[in-house]
């Protein structure tokens, strides 16, 4: 089996509704960040203090065929084609450990379902 790391970065206010669709679409598992987003002359400043935009990064690794469903529905639900909407990518992993019996499982069901 293979696998990607699927990563979404969205506002923050979007993370609940973030984390609901990338478990409909499949992820088993989901590692949050939070961070600030600067987008090019972007930086605005407010008595000194800095005005960036509060963003989470969801994480999540899953099997290679999965991460392209997940980020077409990500795009749709999330509407990550208007301005600020976020971003989502996935990547190709050589080497993943750590994934239980139970979770390898889950994926091999979702990918049956999609054929």
């Amino acid at each position: 089996m293979r696998f990607s790391a699927v990563v979404l970065i969205v506002p923050e206010e979007d993370e609940n509704p973030a984390v609901r669709i990338l478990k409909e679409a499949g992820a088993t598992g989901i590692t949050i960040l939070k961070g600030k987003g600067l987008r090019q002359n972007d930086r605005k400043t407010f008595l000194g203090l800095g005005l960036e935009r509060r963003e989470s990064l969801l994480l999540c690794v899953v099997e290679k065929q999965l991460a392209t469903r997940i980020l077409k529905t990500v795009k749709t639900e999330m509407k990550l084609d208007l301005p600020g909407g976020g971003l989502a990518f996935s990547l190709p992993l050589g080497s993943v450990v750590g994934i239980g019996l139970a979770q390898m499982e889950s994926f091999r069901r979702e990918v049956a379902d999609t054929l």
